[in-house]
């Protein structure tokens, strides 16, 4: 509350046209996105069963085995596994993907309002130039690269150690699930913090670099802006517009006053 009582006092209000404007474009790039990627996994994985026997057609035609009919019926439920396990992980990549999509596209004005903040609270701030806007723009889209491959490395090592302790030491896989549950969420709220702090670090003259090694060691910052968004977008049906709406603006301007001390 205390980012829109900022906003509103030093007329900053308009930048918050910039959530629905972002939402409506997100919307509809992405209509058919969830069809065409469900229909593409399921495929590879179809086509990766066949190419080692395991379909309908291979199955009826092999010898008669004591694992036969077993094969049979698992084949028989494939459809089913496979429309709930896609589901699943097309709604997973989603969540992933739509976060760095709604950070790349307000970057420019996420760095703008950082400078904003920045001006208001130092009295110095850096002039906005279309080559300024330009390389803010492609500097959003390197720094959301960079973070979803790091992220995606990172929780993918979350999710085979969990894999590991599940198959190895069952006990200590039910003990550790809640740490781990915890340390896959707290990886995507770091990285979205690091997101929102690159645009406030720019404006102090940071490069893509300098501002990811600053930004562990702000990481405690990170983690508490990055929450709020995490939490936004976990919630179900209408998380993408609560986080879009309510997210980047905001938080920059937390991010900013954190940052910026206040003139004297």
């Amino acid at each position: 509350m205390g980012a829109f009582r900022y906003m509103r006092s030093h007329k900053l209000r308009g930048y918050h046209i910039a959530g629905p404007a972002v939402l409506a474009a997100i919307t509809l790039a992405s209509a058919g996105l969830s069809k065409t990627l469900a229909g593409a996994l399921r495929s590879a994985v179809v086509d990766g069963l066949a190419a080692f026997g395991l379909d309908l057609d291979a199955l009826s035609a092999s010898p008669d085995a004591w694992y036969t009919e077993t094969l049979l019926w698992g084949a028989s439920k494939l459809d089913w596994i496979l429309e709930w396990g896609v589901s699943i992980l097309v709604f997973w990549l989603k969540l992933k993907l739509i976060k760095y999509v709604i950070l790349t596209v307000m970057a420019p004005v996420m760095s703008a309002l950082a400078g904003a903040v920045r001006r208001r609270e130092t009295g110095h701030a850096a002039p906005f130039t279309l080559i300024q806007l330009a390389k803010d723009v492609l500097r959003g889209i390197r720094m959301s690269v960079v973070l979803l491959a790091a992220e995606m490395t990172l929780t993918l090592a979350v999710a085979i150690t969990s894999v590991l302790l599940t198959a190895f030491a069952s006990p200590l896989a039910l003990l550790m699930s809640p740490a781990l549950l915890f340390l896959s969420w707290a990886i995507g709220a770091y990285f979205y913090g690091a997101a929102v702090f690159d645009a406030v670090y720019e404006q102090d003259g940071l490069g893509w670099r300098s501002s990811l090694r600053q930004a562990w060691t702000d990481r405690g910052r990170l983690l508490g802006i990055g929450a709020v968004f995490s939490l936004l977008l976990s919630i179900p049906y209408g998380g993408v517009l609560f986080a879009t709406l309510l997210g980047p603006i905001p938080c920059t301007v937390a991010a900013g006053r954190l940052t910026y001390p206040p003139a004297p």
